[in-house]
């Protein structure tokens, strides 16, 4: 049996893994590495979950397209892209199949907009067990409904 990751990433990005069945195996943060205002994804910590997670099956990434805004500066550009970039290295050298998904794509295909605090709500409603008790583990829901989003997709159901 294969697995869907859903990924939401950035500096303070997470990972959720269902089975084709929907359930849920794993919610986290995604483990970065700073130095002064850059961050990105702590590659060797990331692998070694990501084998630890997959067991020898096949995983399919969703990752949610990350662009940078007209009015974001330089340096939070470079900070997008070396996260993105970091990111989607470590799931191409666990054997990963990775899909990108703009965010307006995943939440209007979901019934979500634009707010976290709904994503979060409806992840917990959705998936009860799941560690989401902080306000700020939005981007832990949000990687939840993505990787929900994209198994339904698949099905041909609505998430």
């Amino acid at each position: 049996m294969s697995y869907i990751l859903g990924v939401d990433p950035g500096t303070t990005g997470a990972i959720a893994l269902l089975d084709r069945a929907g359930e849920l195996l794993a919610v986290e943060d995604l483990p970065t590495i700073a130095d002064g205002a850059l961050r990105w994804v702590d590659a060797s910590v990331f692998l070694s979950r990501l084998i630890e997670l997959k067991a020898g099956r096949p995983v399919h990434a969703v990752v949610e397209r990350q662009q940078a805004m007209p009015a974001q500066g330089r340096s939070s550009c470079l900070t997008i892209g070396m996260g993105l970039g970091s990111l989607l290295a470590v799931l191409q050298v666990a054997g990963c199949s990775i899909e990108l998904a703009s965010a307006a794509a995943w939440k209007r295909g979901a019934g979500l907009g634009p707010d976290k605090a709904a994503s979060l709500n409806r992840a917990r409603l959705l998936y009860p067990a799941a560690d989401l008790d902080r306000a700020r583990d939005h981007n832990r829901a949000e990687a939840l409904l993505l990787a929900r989003w994209a198994l339904g997709r698949e099905r041909g159901a609505v998430a």
